[in-house]
């Protein structure tokens, strides 16, 4: 699901985004007081980008308004940090470790738990990629292509071509398959990670969705 077209899924994919970034779904007394001094310009991006994302799926005058808003806030955020990812492209539990320039194009669909890199660029040409891509700095993703759940691409390679199958790590200029029976990247990366993912799922469950 990528299109958000209620509160309550707008609720959820906020706090999925929250959780897979800062390890909960809402910010601590603290950390919200660190935010009145130092933002957390990262996360203040992925928010906006969801409202984004479910202001477009409304109707009505005041949504419309609220709508453009949003789009001028994602706007500005996105020049201050460097990111111009579509508002429609990603499920939830989208992960964006670090500032840097990262360009993502609003035809294509992405799905849940894929982690964006600095120095990357996924063309806009209707790419269908499934869960759980890992997009490692300065990784160039081009043409309209598939790529199946479980994709990992190494740093500085440039993919050309579909790779459907799952589970797969991606290395090259172009890009080809370095192994099969990858493992997913939250996964591999440690108990930490995949723990999120369960919380993640859990609250979905709990929501309703």
């Amino acid at each position: 699901m990528n299109e958000i077209r209620s509160r309550k899924q707008l609720k959820f994919f906020i706090k999925a985004d929250y959780m897979m970034n800062r390890g909960r779904f809402s910010p601590s007394l603290k950390m919200r007081l660190m935010n009145l001094i130092c933002p957390d310009y990262v996360m203040k991006y992925l928010q906006v980008l969801r409202k984004v994302n479910y202001y477009s799926n409304t109707v009505g005058i005041f949504n419309k308004i609220a709508e453009l808003y949003y789009r001028l806030q994602h706007r500005r955020l996105g020049q201050k940090i460097g990111f111009s990812i579509g508002p429609n492209v990603f499920g939830y539990g989208l992960v964006v470790p670090h500032w840097g320039t990262i360009v993502v194009g609003n035809s294509n669909r992405i799905g849940n738990y894929c982690v964006l890199h600095t120095s990357t660029c996924i063309s806009d040409n209707g790419k269908i990629i499934g869960d759980g891509l890992y997009v490692s700095t300065g990784v160039k993703i081009t043409a309209p292509l598939k790529l199946g759940n479980g994709v990992s691409i190494a740093a500085n390679s440039v993919v050309t071509k579909s790779f459907e199958q799952n589970n797969l790590l991606l290395v090259g200029m172009p890009a080809e398959k370095k192994r099969d029976s990858y493992q997913v990247w939250y996964e591999r990366d440690g108990e930490e990670y995949l723990n999120k993912v369960k919380e993640v799922e859990d609250l979905k469950i709990k929501m309703g969705l």
